[in-house]
């Protein structure tokens, strides 16, 4: 995973998922949490936070999903 290369020992990569219906004239790929969550964590990468929302504009269909994940700190005991 490219981007695990590219965080510094504690760094922390956030991303937020859009699940629903595609906009005409859009392109788009269904992704779950798990599908993100897991290559991190294959690369050392522990998932701090992950949530599920509505749409803020109240769009049929459309839901968002947040996670964090965070690079492996080698000076901290807990990872």
């Amino acid at each position: 995973m490219r981007i695990a290369a590219l965080l510094v020992p504690g760094g922390r990569f956030f991303v937020n998922l859009r699940h629903g219906p595609v906009p005409a004239g859009r392109h788009m790929f269904d992704v779950s949490l798990a599908e993100t969550s897991e290559p991190g964590a294959e690369h050392g990468l522990l998932t701090v936070h992950r949530s599920e929302r509505p749409d803020l504009h109240g769009r049929d269909g459309v839901r968002w999903s947040s996670l964090v994940l965070q690079a492996r700190d080698v000076g901290n005991p807990l990872d």
